[in-house]
């Protein structure tokens, strides 16, 4: 389940000479220190921000996690500036940068790496997070060029064997939006759920 959101950064461009240092040089110097700062060391940094950039936010379509284990999730994002008009992505891969945090802030990072948004995959990317705790939330977003994803939120599977005393768990089927809108998942967010289940059709 995501929390949904649009936390853009200012992008931040590259420096071709490292000579000279005029006043846009150590702008830009800044801004990329500050970034390191707020975001930590690893893949997100100033040289995976500089590597794509976008005609507008590409994260339209928000993140999701699905098929909990005991020790890992999957996790989805798809690359749609333009998602109604075929994505407007180029025809070509994107490295995409994701965390795993204990946090919603992302101040204990538990698992982190890179992958690629491909586009005969529609610039979809599917992650297999292992080495996780079984029945714990995390809290988890991925980073392309300077963009980055909404904060979504997920729970691992108990250990097996393991004895539940309760366990809350939602469904939805046979959505199609000309027959009613999708509020049902604005209450499912606010809630303490263990698993949502998706049934039936989806258009």
């Amino acid at each position: 389940m995501s929390i949904e959101g649009n936390w853009r950064k200012r992008r931040v461009e590259p420096v071709s000479r490292m000579g000279e240092i005029d006043r846009r040089t150590f702008v830009k110097l800044t801004g990329a220190s500050a970034a390191a700062l707020v975001f930590g060391a690893g893949p997100f940094t100033e040289r995976a921000m500089a590597q794509a950039r976008f005609p507008d936010y590409p994260f339209k379509l928000g993140v999701a996690s699905g098929d909990p284990l005991p020790g890992g999730v999957v996790l989805w994002t798809r690359l749609a500036p333009d998602p109604l008009n075929g994505g407007g992505m180029p025809d070509r891969r994107v490295t995409l940068q994701w965390q795993v945090a204990t946090d919603e802030r992302f101040r204990s990072i538990v698992r982190e790496g890179d992958t690629f948004a491909r586009p005969e995959l529609a610039h979809s990317v599917h992650v297999e997070v292992g080495g996780l705790s079984p029945a714990r939330e995390y809290f988890y977003r991925f980073r392309a060029g300077s963009d980055l994803s909404p904060v979504g939120r997920t729970k691992t599977a108990p250990a097996l064997g393991a004895a539940l005393a309760e366990m809350n768990f939602a469904f939805a089927s046979c959505q199609q939006y000309e027959h009613g809108y999708f509020t049902a998942y604005r209450h499912m967010s606010d809630e303490d759920l263990d698993l949502v289940l998706h049934l039936g059709d989806y258009i």
